[in-house]
């Protein structure tokens, strides 16, 4: 490790001494969104250092025999370009907002393997009426329609560390096609509203990294990563079908303060929808939703066809503090877990550390805490062909984040897991430390 470390020292000190051209000072950090006046384009590129901490377990066959081994997809040191982003937001006329974001390598959001697409659109959808921030302070129109790829509207929009939750990673990460509304019920409560093509169930390796997990052969020439050590996700869509198994949510909201004041936002939501008996995904020869819990011969015991899940989010603010949480239930065809993600920030306004050029360096600070938690109600057979979707887990993620000079942030962050295979062996202590430099433009 101490090797890396100086490797990721090193790397720190070339980003600080870059030459960066002069801009005006960013006053606020990232997540504090003005309004947008007419129709604007941008995009941000990013790229950082990655260390993964090398670890395996066992695969079991038929006959309790080792047919091979899950392990980290990629471990040691890495300097990646992780993607380019363009995208585009505004009223194109009056009450009428549309967005769109297209992808480019995106290497920490390839779904489910390596050999996913290189370019794809994360967002693209238009809206009639205000939807407003949360905790903004706003109401926004009465009523809101919004069509098109967009993500649920229970999911943490702001992100204050380039990782993910391990509930941010099981639960509509990816966006979906779908048709939301909502309206305003008085001063302080709201309802949401959505159907759409329900994203296919797989599985993931809790990382940034996904595994390959391309078919049942323990060696395939085509895989860059190892399997990892997967949860079960909802995987990114592979094709737009609403009417075979649309997905169907309801949220009940109320909100207090925001703005410049302390606020507090309570969410409780509600989605179901039926799994298909098989979904194919690209770049794997392994399939989705009931596919992938019926475990190539070798299922998880299941009941039926229907998928729910109801959780309730927490948002609040006060001063420079930020708190994020969910508590979460899920079934899936009567495979069930549960749990939790919280997430802390403190924002701290700094008057520039020293001029580069004529821009002030060193905006603000924002550390940041996640705590996430999953428990299985299910248990998987011991030849089931990735037996992490059963084990018990929590992980731990540390960072902090600093606004360099404007639209530039620098992000380092640390991250462990704990996680008990069985009653027998040890727990599975998985590292990671991820450094990323974002460059918006």
């Amino acid at each position: 490790m101490d090797s890396n470390m100086r490797l990721a020292s090193a790397f720190i000190t070339v980003l600080l001494c870059a030459p960066v051209a002069a801009q005006e000072v960013e006053a606020d950090p990232p997540e504090v969104v003005q309004e947008p006046e007419g129709f604007r384009f941008g995009g941000e590129i990013k790229a950082g250092f990655r260390w993964s901490q090398a670890q395996s377990s066992s695969i079991f066959g038929a006959n309790n025999q080792v047919a091979g081994f899950m392990r980290t997809p990629h471990a040691g040191s890495s300097f990646e370009i992780q993607h380019l982003g363009l995208s585009g937001e505004g009223f194109v006329t009056s009450g009428v907002f549309a967005k769109f974001e297209v992808r480019f390598l995106d290497t920490y959001n390839r779904n489910p393997t390596s050999t996913d697409d290189t370019v794809f659109v994360r967002q693209a959808f238009v809206r009639f009426g205000e939807k407003p921030e949360l905790l903004s302070g706003q109401r926004g129109s009465r009523f809101y329609t919004l069509f098109g790829m967009a993500p649920r509207f229970s999911k943490q929009t702001t992100r204050r560390l380039e990782t993910y939750g391990l509930w941010g990673t099981a639960l509509g990460r990816f966006e979906q096609p779908q048709l939301e509304i909502g309206a305003s019920l008085g001063s302080h409560a709201y309802v949401r509203g959505m159907i759409g093509s329900g994203n296919p169930l797989f599985m993931r390796d809790t990382n940034v990294l996904a595994g390959d997990n391309l078919s049942e052969a323990a060696a395939n020439p085509k895989a860059t990563y190892g399997f990892g050590f997967p949860i079960l996700y909802d995987a990114k869509v592979s094709e737009i079908n609403v009417g075979a198994h649309p997905e169907k949510g309801v949220g009940l909201g109320a909100r207090f303060g925001g703005g410049d004041l302390a606020g507090v936002d309570v969410l409780a939501w509600y989605f179901g929808r039926r799994l298909a008996d098989r979904v194919r995904l690209r770049g794997t020869d392994y399939l989705g939703d009931l596919s992938v819990l019926r475990g190539a011969g070798f299922p998880i015991p299941t009941t039926g066809d229907k998928r729910h899940e109801w959780g309730v989010n927490l948002q609040a603010k006060a001063s420079g503090l930020r708190v994020f949480a969910q508590w979460i239930d899920q079934d899936l065809a009567g495979a069930s877990r549960y749990g939790i993600e919280a997430e802390a920030a403190w924002i701290i306004p700094l008057p520039g550390l020293f001029l580069v050029g004529e821009s002030p360096f060193g905006n603000w600070i924002q550390p940041t805490f996640r705590y996430s938690w999953i428990a299985n109600r299910f248990s998987a057979p011991r030849a089931y062909p990735r037996l992490a979707i059963q084990w018990p887990w929590k992980k731990y993620d540390f960072g902090i984040r600093m606004g360099l000079v404007r639209n530039v942030d620098l992000t380092a962050e640390y991250t462990f897991h704990q996680v008990f295979r069985t009653v027998d062996l040890p727990n599975l202590p998985m590292k990671e430390f991820v450094i990323t430099l974002r460059t918006g433009f």
